[in-house]
């Protein structure tokens, strides 16, 4: 084979694998847009393979691991906790992979937040770190990036509402809980959240647990209130929905 034909065909090669990876993304964009993460992960699983250092594929990969182990979670949480260890392993490559990608960092914040909650008080305080650290570095690469506003502000509730055991043991095996941690800081990220996003029911929901936090009940009514009107943007809001109507009828009648 002469070097000009060799070289056509891995030209050639090349163009097939990539287009066929970018077939394969197509079509887990088109799965998780109609909210079938199962679909969605085995596509993305796909383009993997055919191009494995395409950091939005392994982003992608971690991100259906993560919301499949969410969907069972209660009725598999050792299933779901596998689910979880491989959505860290995915969202770590791609980082590596696309270190100045604030998508890269958000989803191994979702990731490793996802898993600490199978664990135990010290490593779920430490994995917390790498949370808030792996936010920050994405709203850093992408201060208009609202996911990563929203799991900032879902870090500050967790840390700033431990309960008097957590905190105790974090201050044995830390010298306390990471700092700077607050209700009221959880509350103006959830708000700057919906500023860039505000069709998410989830993040309405969010704001309006911390606004209850805050004894500001008026707004937070009026927060679940758009979290039960708004149309569903993501698999997960109709419970986001449910547990808004919950909230009002418990806590905010």
């Amino acid at each position: 084979m002469g070097v000009l034909v060799l070289v056509g065909t891995l030209m050639l090669v090349a163009g097939q694998s990539a287009t066929g990876a970018d077939d394969a993304m197509a079509r887990g964009d088109a799965a998780y847009a109609r909210f079938d993460n199962d679909a969605a992960l085995e596509h993305y699983l796909q383009a993997v393979e055919t191009q494995p250092d395409d950091a939005s594929a392994h982003w992608k990969v971690a991100r259906a691991l993560a919301d499949v182990g969410a969907a069972i979670e209660e009725a598999d949480s050792d299933r779901a906790r596998g689910l979880y260890e491989r959505s860290v392993t995915a969202a770590r490559r791609a980082v590596a992979l696309a270190p100045e990608s604030a998508d890269t960092h958000f989803i191994l914040a979702l990731a490793v937040g996802r898993l600490a909650l199978f664990e135990g008080p010290r490593t779920r305080i430490e994995l917390s770190r790498e949370v808030k650290r792996e936010a920050d570095r994405a709203i850093e690469l992408d201060p208009g990036h609202d996911g990563a506003h929203f799991i900032l502000g879902r870090w500050h509730y967790e840390i700033a509402t431990l309960g008097w055991f957590q905190k105790a043991m974090a201050k044995v095996i830390y010298g306390g809980v990471p700092p700077g941690a607050s209700v009221e800081r959880a509350a103006d990220l959830f708000a700057r959240a919906i500023d860039l996003d505000a069709t998410r029911p989830g993040y309405h929901l969010e704001y309006a647990r911390a606004l209850i936090k805050l004894d500001r009940d008026a707004e937070a009514r009026q927060q679940l209130n758009l979290c039960i009107e708004l149309p569903q943007v993501y698999w997960e809001d109709p419970a986001y929905k449910a547990e808004a109507t919950e909230m009002l009828d418990d806590s905010l009648r």
